[in-house]
């Protein structure tokens, strides 16, 4: 695939030439300037887990770069399955501390199936620039498993928020290949990686659910 690096900018910074001297390129439309490159380097060197360069490279905003045509092209090629073949409520809730997490519904799919969600926080503290994100391991009663959350999107939801201080996540995790027809019963483990910043420290979720996926 060609890359036109002719509008190359720093995906640190967002500078471009002659505002940078060098800068190194890597995959796809990715590049670093030397002055982010020496920034890195000094937070790799720096003891402490969580530096005053650290927490300001990672309160950046982001620098949007646009994907690559032909990029865009494949994926506009690449079959797309708008509606699920069957939606299955769950309606699951569980509360930790000042955190909820509730389990919505199950879209089945020709050959995958998502788990739709709400996460119910607090705001992150000011100059703390992650994202909250949620891992998953479901295990059914056959005792297969599914594991991770490739494919899924976690977007932030003001609209379905009445109270200031609490934020609104949906999410969806993607999870293949698709059920069994003798799929009884499903235990559904979450994890916020970012938990272990919150004191007290959230533990996982479990969540027990009983469904018939062909009836």
């Amino acid at each position: 695939m060609n890359i036109d690096r002719s509008q190359a900018r720093c995906s640190f910074c967002g500078k471009r030439p002659p505002e940078v001297k060098r800068m190194v390129a890597g995959p796809g439309a990715a590049y670093i300037c030397e002055s982010c490159l020496q920034l890195c380097n000094e937070i790799i060197n720096d003891p402490s887990p969580f530096s005053a360069k650290a927490l300001e490279l990672a309160a950046r905003a982001p620098v949007v770069i646009a994907a690559p045509q032909e990029f865009g092209q494949r994926d506009t090629l690449r079959p797309r399955l708008t509606s699920p073949l069957r939606t299955i409520t769950i309606a699951l809730e569980q509360k930790q501390h000042d955190i909820t997490l509730m389990l919505q519904e199950l879209q089945l799919f020709q050959k995958h199936f998502e788990l739709h969600y709400l996460l119910i926080r607090p705001p992150m503290q000011v100059g703390f620039a992650f994202v909250p994100r949620m891992i998953f391991l479901i295990e059914d009663n056959t005792g297969f498993r599914w594991a991770g959350d490739s494919g899924g999107v976690l977007l932030a939801r003001s609209d379905l928020s009445s109270d200031s201080n609490k934020v609104v996540y949906q999410g969806s995790a993607r999870f293949s290949p698709q059920m069994q027809v003798d799929t009884a019963t499903l235990t559904i483990r979450a994890v916020d990686p970012l938990g272990q910043f919150e004191y007290p420290q959230i533990q996982p979720w479990h969540f027990e659910v009983t469904l018939r996926i062909y009836e």
